[in-house]
C-alpha cells in the first residue's frame, strides 16, 4: 500500500444533511415500541419535574400567611402539597431511570443492527473497493464510528428531545403566568439559536477533518501490524516510526482545531443563557418595584418564573452540550452512509440464473478489461477452454495471469466482451452458484483463526470430520497435520504463523478440495511446498484434477509442463497457446523462459 495513502483525506460526496439525520432516525422503527416508550417517559419525567415550581407558587400564594394571618386549613394543605411535592419529585427519579435504561437498550440494539448492515455491505462490496482503501479505514467504520453513534441514541437524542420538551413547555408556562416575560425570554432566546447554528456548522466542518486525521492514522497502524514481519525484516522501525510521528502530529493540529470551537461553544452559550437570564431577572425586577413598565407581579409568579427560567437556561444549555456531541458524530455518519450507498459492481443481475451440472467449459469472448479507467490489461482476448483441460498461465509479473483467472470467478466483470462458463455468461449465473462450482486458491493464502479442521471446513460448513480428514490426505496435508500436538484441532492464529508457508498451502488446497468444485484455479498453489511434497503433490493432480477444468499460475516447470495447454500471457494478450512440447519447438516466448 503506498504510503501517500495514508496521508489522503476521504472527501466526503454527500455532506451530512437532514436526510442522512432522518434515515439514521429509521432504524429506530425495528423497535417503534421501545421507542414510543422512551418518548413518552421522557415527556412524562420532563412535565413531571416542572410540577413542583407550580406547587410552590400555589403555596406561597395560597398557604404561607397573607399580612400576618394564618388560614385555618393551612396544616392540612401544607401536608397535601409537600407530600405531592415529594411524590412528584420521585417519581421524577424513578421515570427518570427507567427511562434511562430503555434509551440504553435501544441504542446499543439500533447501532447493533446498523452495524451488521454495515458489516453486509462490506461483505458485498467487489474488490475495487477494497483495492482504493487501506484497511484501517474500513475498519474504523465498523467499530469506532458506530460505538460513538451508540451515544447518540443513548443519550444525545433523548436529552435533546427531553430538554426541548423543557424549553417549550417553561416558555408556555411563563406566557401562562407571565405574557410579558414570556415575550422577553423568546426574543433573547432567538439570537442564541442562530449563533448556535453557525458555531455547530463550523465544529462539523473541524470534526470531519478531525475524523480523517484520525482514520489515516488508524489505516497506518492496522497495516504495519499485519505487516510486521516485513517491517522487522527490512529495519524499517525507524522510518515507520517517524511516519507515525507525522500522522500524529497532523491528527493533534486537527484535534486542536476541533478543541478551539469546542472551547467557543461552551463558554459562549453558557455566557449568553447566564446574560440572558439577567436581562430576564432585571426585567422581572422592573414589572415588581414600578409600574411604569405595567403591572407588578406576585412574589409566588416571580419564585415560579425565576424556578422555570434556570429550568429553561438547564435545558438550553443541555441541548448546547449535546449539539456539539452530535456535531462530532455526523462526520461518522457521512462515512457511514457513504459505505452503505456504495453500489456493488458485482451482483446477481434479474435474470441470474444459478448453474447446474457443469461441465467446465470456458470462453473469453473479445475480453477487453482494465481495474483503472483508459489503462486496460486485457484487450480482445479470445480463448476456449474445453471441459477436462489443465490450462497452465505463465508469463512475465504483472501480464494479467491473475486477471483471466479472476475473470472467470467473477471478482470483477469485464469492460467489453463476455466470459462464459458452458456457454452461459457468467454476469448471468447467481455469484453462489458460480464460486460454488469455481474453486480458488490465491497466491497470499489466508487461514482463519482457529483449528485446523475449522479451517479445512471452511469451504463447506456441513461438512464431517471424515470429509475433511479426506481432503486433507488427497492434498498431502494429513501427514505433517497428524505430527502435530493436536492434530487437526490445533489451533492456528490467522496469520498461521505456527504452520510453515508450504503447510498453508497444504491446508489451503485441503480446504478447496472439500467444496468439490467443477473448475479449479490454482494461482502459485505450490511456489512455497518443498520439492519432496512438491512430486506427491503432482500425482496428485492427476487424481484430483481428472475429469475438472483447472487453470495453474505457476513459475516451476514441474508443475506446468504436464497440462494439456500453456498460454503465455503479455502485451495484454494470450501470445502463444499449446503443449510444452509445442511451445518448446515454436522456440517462442515460452522456449525463451524454459532456458531462463
Amino acid at each position: 500500500m503506498s504510503r501517500n495513502l495514508y496521508f489522503e483525506d476521504e472527501l466526503s460526496k454527500e455532506k451530512f444533511n437532514g436526510f442522512m439525520l432522518k434515515r439514521l432516525i429509521k432504524y429506530a422503527g425495528t423497535y417503534k415500541s421501545t421507542y414510543i416508550k422512551v418518548m413518552v417517559m421522557l415527556i412524562g419525567t420532563s412535565f413531571l419535574s416542572l410540577i413542583p415550581a407550580a406547587i410552590n407558587m400555589y403555596i406561597i400564594e395560597n398557604i404561607l400567611p397573607q399580612n400576618g394571618v394564618v388560614k385555618d386549613n393551612v396544616l392540612t394543605q401544607s401536608i397535601i402539597m409537600l407530600s405531592l411535592w415529594i411524590s412528584l419529585s420521585v417519581g421524577a427519579q424513578i421515570a427518570g431511570y427507567i427511562t434511562a435504561k430503555l434509551s440504553s437498550k435501544l441504542g446499543n440494539a439500533i447501532v447493533c443492527n446498523l452495524r451488521e448492515d454495515l458489516f453486509k455491505k462490506l461483505m458485498e462490496l467487489s474488490f475495487d473497493y477494497y483495492d482504493n482503501r487501506p484497511t484501517g479505514k474500513i475498519l474504523v467504520r465498523v467499530t469506532n464510528y458506530t460505538d460513538e453513534i451508540a451515544g447518540f441514541f443513548i443519550n444525545d437524542m433523548t436529552r435533546v428531545v427531553e430538554n426541548v420538551f423543557i424549553m417549550i413547555i417553561t416558555i408556555v408556562c411563563i406566557l401562562f403566568i407571565e405574557p410579558r416575560m414570556g415575550i422577553v425570554t423568546i426574543v433573547v432566546s432567538l439570537p442564541l439559536g442562530f449563533l448556535m447554528w453557525f458555531i455547530a456548522k463550523k465544529l462539523h466542518e473541524r470534526v470531519r477533518n478531525d475524523r480523517n486525521k484520525s482514520s489515516n492514522r488508524t489505516a497506518f497502524v492496522a497495516e504495519d501490524i499485519n505487516g510486521l514481519e516485513v517491517i522487522k525484516a527490512f529495519n524499517r522501525e525507524v522510518l515507520n516510526d517517524e511516519i507515525f510521528v507525522e500522522l500524529s502530529d497532523k491528527y493533534h493540529k486537527a484535534f486542536m482545531q476541533t478543541t478551539r470551537y469546542r472551547e467557543i461553544f461552551f463558554p459562549l452559550s453558557h455566557g449568553i443563557i447566564r446574560i440572558m437570564c439577567t436581562v430576564i431577572l432585571y426585567v422581572t425586577a422592573l414589572f415588581i418595584t414600578t409600574h411604569n413598565v405595567g403591572a407588578g407581579i406576585t412574589l409566588g409568579a416571580l419564585v415560579t418564573i425565576t424556578t422555570y427560567m434556570q429550568r429553561f437556561s438547564n435545558a438550553v444549555f443541555v441541548v448546547c452540550q449535546r449539539l456539539q456531541s452530535i456535531t462530532n458524530i455526523t462526520a461518522n455518519v457521512e462515512r457511514i452512509f457513504e459505505v452503505l450507498d456504495t453500489p456493488a459492481k458485482i451482483y446477481n443481475s434479474a435474470n441470474a440464473e444459478d448453474i447446474k451440472d457443469v461441465k467446465g467449459e470456458i470462453k473469453f469472448n473479445d475480453v477487453t478489461f482494465s481495474y483503472v479507467d483508459g489503462i486496460p490489461v486485457l484487450e480482445n482476448v479470445n480463448l476456449t477452454v474445453e471441459p477436462g483441460q489443465m490450462i497452465a498461465l505463465v508469463g512475465p509479473t504483472g501480464a494479467g495471469k491473475t486477471t483471466i483467472v479472476s475473470l472467470i470467478s467473477r471478482f470483477y466483470d469485464v469492460d467489453n466482451g463476455s466470459v462464459t462458463i458452458d456457454g452461459k455468461d457468467v454476469r448471468d449465473i447467481t455469484i453462489e452458484s458460480l464460486r460454488e462450482n469455481v474453486g480458488v486458491m490465491m497466491q497470499d493464502t489466508f487461514l482463519f483463526r482457529g483449528t485446523i479442521m475449522d479451517n479445512i471446513r471452511f469451504s463447506k460448513p456441513d461438512a464431517t470430520d471424515e470429509e475433511c480428514i479426506e481432503a486433507a490426505k488427497k492434498v498431502c496435508a494429513h501427514d505433517f497435520i497428524m505430527n502435530k500436538a493436536e492434530g487437526y484441532n490445533t489451533v492456528i492464529s490467522s496469520q498461521g504463523s505456527e504452520l510453515s508457508a508450504g503447510e498453508k498451502q497444504l491446508v489451503s488446497f485441503a480446504r478447496l478440495i472439500l467444496g468439490d468444485p467443477k473448475v479449479i484455479i490454482l494461482d502459485e498453489a505450490t511456489s512455497n511446498i518443498d520439492s519432496e511434497t512438491e512430486k506427491l503433490v503432482q500425482e496428485m493432480f492427476k487424481t484430483v484434477l481428472k475429469g475438472r477444468t483447472s487453470f495453474v499460475i505457476a513459475h516451476r516447470l514441474s508443475t506446468i509442463r504436464n497440462a494439456d495447454r500453456i498460454l503465455y500471457i503479455d502485451h495484454k494478450s494470450i501470445l502463444e497457446d499449446g503443449s510444452h512440447e509445442q511451445l518448446v519447438k515454436e522456440q517462442g516466448y515460452y522456449y525463451r523462459l524454459v532456458n531462463h
